[in-house]
């Protein structure tokens, strides 16, 4: 209890409620990532899939900060702390690990155009980097032990952990590597916002291009002029341009048709709707050049769908990691001191980490959530709906039962008689 002794009693319950209630925040948004994953093909997107892969770290975390203080008080040399520690360190490293795993999804992507497919390859060495080199380093320091300083592993106020003898490895093998992810994950955001911004420039000079150019008029107009006289003297006015296979047919009367003036009809074509001019030496290349600004339109809206993912990440991380390095560089100016406040603030930000991946796959997954809790209000009314059923049925029975031991066979509904199921009926009503 070295670690914990310049807390008071009451600020160290206090500390275990905030990081037990907040480590089940995580838990939840972690149970419900893999149901929704599991069961629902519409949240599996290529983004949430590596929410999918980190949410079992985060929930074996989260699993290490929800045992809180129990793990210290059970003392350094117990399975309990030992196996605590082992979580945290692990952990908590393969968590940074995920978001810069996102971070160069985000670069494949825009860089090197990689597709669905090509970055679903990539996942085992996503794990690989991830969680194997975690474990690694969280495995050795288990069975490191010394006379002068003891196990590694041990009470570290929030909860087992590096202990303070060992307290210079904090640094070196928790810290360190997850700033090389938050600066890493930071300088390939920075250049994916600029090619980003490149391309959607380039995008809108495309479509400025498309909407300047000439328009074909689908509409035709041509003038007849008639008169009463003859139908074969109909003169087409100069400049139209009629078929005479679709010229109307008209027929006049010889005997209604004396003394009526000329007249004029005016005949329009259907409208066929804009088409744009191309002319035939040039229709190949406009062909290919749509066809290439669709497939570039498409790589950037994947390319942005990622970055707004990752940016979503990159902010869990400052959120996550940046009061708890606070809490550590305090710590290391003031050994023999210890912030209430940035300690109650490191321990809820560290056991909410799972929480954090569950709002970023909610939030990349609103329309498959509406979806969701749609059918499930569906499925509730049908549930509804079938359990009334059987209970207007048996109404019936029950009435059908009654007037037959009345003998008021009168009573009894006609449409029996027109049912080729009338007999099964009134078994059923018998034996109820």
């Amino acid at each position: 209890m070295v670690a914990t002794k310049q807390l008071t009693e009451s600020q160290l319950r206090s500390l275990e409620t905030v990081e037990r209630v907040a480590s089940c925040f995580s838990l939840i948004g972690a149970i419900f990532i893999f149901i929704t994953f599991v069961a629902s093909s519409n949240f599996r997107r290529p983004v949430n899939r590596l929410i999918f892969n980190a949410s079992w770290g985060n929930t074996l975390g989260n699993i290490a900060t929800l045992v809180s203080l129990s793990g210290p008080r059970s003392g350094q040399t117990s399975h309990l702390c030992q196996f605590q520690a082992f979580l945290i360190q692990m952990f908590l490293t393969a968590d940074a690990f995920w978001n810069l795993a996102m971070a160069i999804n985000v670069y494949m992507t825009l860089f090197k155009n990689y597709n669905a497919e090509q970055l679903k390859a990539l996942e085992w060495k996503y794990h690989i980097m991830c969680y194997g080199t975690p474990f690694i380093i969280a495995i050795t320091c288990l069975f490191i032990e010394t006379e002068a300083r003891g196990k590694i592993y041990g009470p570290a106020i929030l909860w087992c952990w590096i202990s303070n003898k060992w307290a210079f490895l904090r640094l070196a093998l928790l810290y360190a590597p997850v700033w090389v992810c938050i600066i890493s994950a930071f300088t390939i955001y920075v250049m994916a916002g600029r090619e980003i911004f490149k391309k959607r420039k380039q995008l809108r000079a495309f479509n400025n291009f498309v909407g300047d150019t000439p328009q074909f008029s689908g509409f035709k107009t041509t003038d007849v002029q008639i008169t009463s006289e003859l139908v074969s003297q109909a003169r087409v006015s100069a400049g139209s341009t009629l078929n005479p296979k679709n010229m109307p047919v008209l027929k006049a009367d010889s005997n209604n048709n004396h003394g009526y003036e000329p007249y004029t009809v005016n005949i329009a074509s259907v409208p066929l709707g804009p088409r744009p001019r191309v002319s035939n030496g040039t229709s190949s290349v406009s062909v290919h050049t749509t066809r290439h600004n669709r497939i570039a339109m498409e790589a950037n809206t994947a390319a942005w769908g990622y970055t707004k993912v990752a940016i979503l990440f990159f902010v869990s991380l400052l959120v996550t990691w940046l009061p708890s390095s606070i809490n550590r560089v305090y710590s290391l100016v003031h050994p023999s001191d210890v912030s209430v406040s940035l300690t109650y603030t490191a321990g809820t930000v560290l056991s909410l980490m799972g929480f954090w991946n569950s709002v970023i796959y909610i939030s990349t997954s609103r329309a498959a959530c509406k979806t969701l809790f749609f059918d499930i209000g569906s499925g509730f009314a049908c549930f509804k709906k079938r359990t009334k059923q059987p209970e207007v049925w048996q109404g019936r029975a029950d009435d059908r039962v009654l007037l037959a031991n009345r003998g008021d066979n009168k009573m009894m509904p006609s449409r029996a008689s027109h049912s080729p199921s009338s007999d099964s009926e009134d078994g059923i009503a018998n034996a109820v």
